[in-house]
């Protein structure tokens, strides 16, 4: 299912197991391109459980979101390079709800390295799309299983620049997923 909204805050906070929020800067490029003409796909595929949210306006949304204060956490919203994805269990209304985000969990992967790396962000949005419909691969994350993670979130290494951000889980989980990226080099 997709949506635009003019603010985070207009985005509904129940009924969706995941948000797929797309952070976007104010100019037309490549990417920006690509995620237009991806976003109703994305949606479509990601089926009646995920929201896929975009702003309305790019910079008004993105600020929204960033102004949130339930998402200041371990890093500085504002340096998220944009345009990038926020997956997450919990929007900013519910991540205050359950005392910050050690609470949701929260996945950012920069879309520009992806773009760069492959001239298209499609097959991400697959594989994404694939772990996040899998309760095995979510079940994986939280627990840390080392042989799930790599079943699941290997493709990962396909993106070997990329560093995603990962909020809400388990600490290791960055680490387990360094190790899947450096494992592949």
């Amino acid at each position: 299912m997709t949506m635009c909204a003019s603010k985070i805050g207009t985005v509904p906070t129940e009924g969706f197991n995941w948000y797929i929020v797309l952070l976007e800067g104010p100019f037309a490029d490549a990417i920006r391109e690509q995620i237009d003409k991806y976003f109703v796909t994305l949606g479509k595929e990601a089926g009646p459980d995920v929201l896929v949210v975009r702003g309305y306006d790019a910079t008004t949304f993105r600020d929204s979101f960033i102004e949130s204060a339930a998402f200041y956490g371990p890093d500085d919203w504002k340096s998220v390079d944009v345009p990038a994805i926020v997956v997450t269990d919990a929007l900013p209304t519910a991540v205050e709800e359950r005392n910050g985000l050690d609470q949701a969990k929260v996945m950012i992967f920069p879309l520009r390295q992806i773009y760069e790396k492959h001239n298209d962000i499609s097959t991400f949005f697959g594989q994404l799309l694939s772990a996040l419909h899998s309760s095995e691969a979510s079940n994986a994350l939280e627990k840390l299983d080392k042989a799930k993670i790599e079943k699941y979130w290997s493709w990962f290494t396909e993106y070997a620049e990329l560093k995603p951000g990962f909020f809400g889980f388990k600490a290791d989980l960055g680490k387990i997923i360094a190790d899947l990226l450096t494992k592949t080099r």
